[in-house]
This record gives structure tokens, sequence and C-alpha cells, in this order.
């Protein structure tokens, strides 16, 4: 498991299981985290109840959903292009793009939303695509993709709407859309979907309606509070992310007479115009690209939404085949595949890349981590206490207890404000029962141990690899108390032995 983003919300999915609280996303028993809506929790443990206390378990549902957007861009588009040749190759481009692989392979709320974007845009292409049947249905099945988006990250599953408003606007079709009484169905199924835990948890808890504003509107788009690249030049992020996370494809955007060098072409314009399809991508493409520059709140995997329409753009630039017949023509052209040996190394590079990051050693890996606390770890209760450097991650290794502080004095918002080391000490005189404290590097590390000193508990400084130490914190006996030890005992079947442990009894 992977820090930050796997710790947040493996941890929260461990989390709502161990205390069968499926609505409220928790972080250990006091850290109520509403960062992100419940859909990818519940993604995390229907993995672990399919599959068992695995990492590929918990990693299921991202991949479930990378392959449940393939399908989705095969289905759109054979429904554009009436090819299966085409949306065959549409569907190997994108599933062999480095950003979209790689993001499947991690437990983010991007890979989920993806899909429900994509499965959006399914839906409003078959809503307003010429010829079409049964339009109001789709338009049902719009909103409620569009609910399953804001049930995975809120607001920005709205991002592509707007790309689509900007067709209707192109095309003139806005009346004939919205003047249509499935849209109150739509609607009442966009809320059902959509909102109902919003309600249910402002409803629970009434301070949770500031946080959602706060967290997924006006501190994304506005504030620079949550410092993800604000400022104009944050915008430079997506510049590799799109140009490299689109690679090998990317190349043919170059190389092709219809590809980046025709973007300033009024005639290659005119002719995405008059084509709606065409228009469709490219609103899908632009509109939610520069809504993300402006954002505030910018992160790579903030544009993989956009990945789904890059990938049906680019197998309009594969070399394709002579039309054959007046039958033909009323298609679009048949692409010519690449080399199977091109794609097959490619595909390579990719298994080979995939393995390798699960191999370097790095101090975000909390299995790793994991392994290196456990002999330290004291028999009985015991807290993991980490300092600005989250470890939540181990909640899936099965740690009793792990709380976050901080020593910052602007740390990163969260609805339960995180405690400073003040607070720490001062629940640390309540409680009897050890504490390690875990520091991600020695530059505070003589400030931290000196104010621990100032307790009343022995102090061990024990280094850890990555340049991690482990301060391994135990309450000393008051002296002259007439309080009982106690002693805790562990019975060893491999041994035949018993260990005994002494331990302050309070």
């Amino acid at each position: 498991m992977w820090e930050p983003d796997e710790g947040y919300y493996i941890g929260s999915a461990v989390s709502m299981e161990t205390q069968k609280n499926y609505l409220v996303p928790m972080l250990g028993e006091e850290e109520i985290f509403l960062d992100k809506p419940p859909m990818v929790y519940w993604g995390v443990l229907g993995g672990l109840k399919l599959f068992g206390q695995s990492e590929f378990a918990a990693r299921f549902f991202s991949g479930l959903c990378f392959f449940l957007t393939i399908l989705v861009i095969f289905a759109l588009e054979f429904s554009i292009s009436g090819r299966f040749n085409n949306a065959f190759w549409a569907t190997v481009i994108y599933a062999t793009m480095v950003v979209p692989f790689i993001a499947a392979n991690f437990v983010t709320p991007d890979t989920p939303l993806t899909l429900f974007a994509t499965l959006s845009m399914l839906c409003f292409w078959q809503s307003i695509r010429p010829n079409g049947s049964k339009r109001g249905l789709w338009i049902v099945l719009l909103a409620m993709a569009v609910g399953l988006g804001f049930l995975t990250k809120g607001p920005a599953a709205l991002i592509p709407c707007g790309a689509m408003f900007v067709y209707l606007m192109i095309q003139k079709q806005i009346k004939r859309f919205f003047y249509n009484p499935w849209i109150i169905v739509a609607a009442v199924a966009f809320a059902a979907v959509g909102l109902s835990w919003y309600i249910y948890i402002s409803w629970k808890l009434p301070d949770a309606i500031a946080y959602f504003f706060d967290n997924m509107i006006w501190g994304r788009l506005a504030s620079d509070k949550y410092q993800r690249n604000p400022g104009p030049t944050g915008a430079l992020i997506y510049l590799p992310v799109i140009l490299l996370g689109t690679m090998p494809w990317s190349i043919l955007w170059y190389r092709s007479n219809r590809g980046l060098g025709t973007f300033f072409n009024t005639r290659i314009w005119k002719e995405v115009f008059s084509d709606s399809s065409k228009t469709l991508l490219a609103c899908w493409i632009l509109i939610p690209l520069i809504v993300l520059c402006m954002a505030s709140s910018k992160l790579g995997l903030y544009a993989l939404p956009i990945f789904p329409a890059m990938a049906l753009a680019t197998v309009r630039l594969l070399p394709t085949e002579k039309q054959s017949s007046a039958v033909e023509e009323s298609k679009s052209p048949v692409v010519l595949p690449p080399k199977p040996t091109f794609v097959l190394a490619w595909i390579s590079v990719l298994l080979f890349v995939r393995i390798a990051l699960g191999m370097i050693p790095t101090w975000h890996d909390d299995r790793r981590l994991w392994q290196e606390l456990k002999p330290h770890l004291p028999m009985g209760q015991y807290e993991i206490v980490t300092i600005d450097k989250r470890a939540s991650g181990l909640w899936f290794y099965g740690v009793q207890e792990v709380e976050n502080i901080t020593r910052r004095a602007n740390p990163y918002p969260t609805f339960i404000p995180t405690e400073n080391i003040e607070s720490e000490i001062i629940d640390m005189g309540q409680d009897d029962y050890p504490h390690l404290f875990l520091i991600q590097n020695n530059k505070h590390l003589s400030s931290i141990t000196n104010r621990l000193s100032e307790t009343n508990w022995t102090i061990e400084e024990i280094p850890l690899k990555h340049g991690r130490w482990l301060l391994l914190c135990m309450p000393n006996p008051i002296p002259g108390s007439d309080k009982p030890l106690s002693f805790s005992f562990e019975i060893s079947p491999q041994k035949d032995m018993i260990d005994c442990t002494e331990e302050v009894f309070r």
C-alpha cells in the first residue's frame, strides 16, 4: 500500500469494516474522513469481501473500473464509427497509454471517476446522435452515470457536463435536449444516486456542509489553501501528463497531417464543427482541460477523465484503408492496425514498469514499513503516532491504532482538525500504554525527543530505513504507587512455551 493516497482510501475502508459503519468514512475510531465520497471505499470493501485480505483484493475495484472503461470506449467508438476494427483499436490505445494503465494499479478515485465520465459521454451521445432512439431513457442513464461520478469525487464529475453543454450550444440543440419531460426524471435520478449520501452526512454531521463546500468547490477552484500547484504556472503540470502520459500513441499527433500541426488551421476546425462526433471529442478534451488549468487545485491525475477522449481522437489518426463501395463510404474509414510486434513490445514495457515500481524501495511503501515496525511493537495495547507524514495504510496490515499529528502552523485542512504534539502529550498523560512516534527524517528529531522527555516516560530512539526514526515511549511506574503490575501472556504453539511481558497497569 502506497502513501499517501492508498493509505487514506484503504485505511478508511478497513475502518468502515471494523466499525460496521458503511456510510461515515473513518480513519480509526476517532477521525472522520470526509475528503472523498464513499464510492472508492465501498469498492475496496467489495474486493476484500470477494477475495479476502490481500493487496490484489484492495485494488480489484480500480482494475475493474479500468476494464469497464475499456468496454465503454469500445461501445462509444462503435456507436460513432460503426466499425469493429476502429472500436477495437480505440480500446487498445487507451489501455496501453501510460497514465491510465499506471493509475489503474493504484487505489484513487480517478480511475472510477473516469469510468463514470466515459459512461456519461456514451449515454449523452446516444441521446443526441442522429437517428437515435429512446433518447429519454439515455438521458436518465446519463444522469445516473453523473450521479455515480458525484458519489466518487463530488463536483469533479460535473466537469464533463460542461463539455456536453458547450457541444449543445455549438450544435444549437440546447432547447431540443432540455425541453424533454424525461429531464425531470433524470434530475430525480441524479439526486437519488449522487446526492443522497451528502444529504445523509449533512444531517448526521451538520458541519459537513461547510466542509464539503470548502473541500470540493471553493478550496479546489479558488482558494490555494490545499496547495495543489496553485497559480497559472501550476497548469504546466498537465503538459507532461498529456504528452508523455499518452505515449506511445501521442507520436501520431506529430506524424499525422491531421495532428497537432492543424490546431490553428481554421479549415480543419470548420471540418470538426461540421461533424457531430468530432465536435463532441473536441469539447470533451478542451473544456475540461480549460477548467482544470483555471482551477487553483491541480494534480496530474485530475486530467485522467479526458484520456478516453484522446484515445478516440487518436484512433482517427491511424492510417486507413481506401473505401471500396458506396455502402462502405457511409461509415467511417477502416483504420489499419499498428504492427503487432510494436504493440506487444509496448505492453511488455508497461508490465515491466509496473513490476519494477513495486520493487523500488521507498518510504511510501506501507508493507515494508509494517515489516520494519513489527519487531518493535510491544505486546498488549499500543498506539502509533505519525508526525506530518501519514502512514494510514498500516490499518490494512493489522496495526492497533494509528494517529496523525502535525508540527505545521497551517496543516492540511481535514474535517477533524489535526492535533499537534502538545495535545498528544496531554492525551499520553491519560494513557498508560506505549506510544510509538514515527518521524520521517531527523530534521526535527531532537526537538520532538526533548519535548517528549519532559514527560515521565522512557524514550528509546530506533533508526529505520529511508531516514525514518521511531521513538518508542514507554510509561514508567509512578514512584510510591501501590497499583499492581499486570502480566500479559502469549502462548506460542511452535515453541510450546509462554512469553511473559511486564506492563504497567493503570
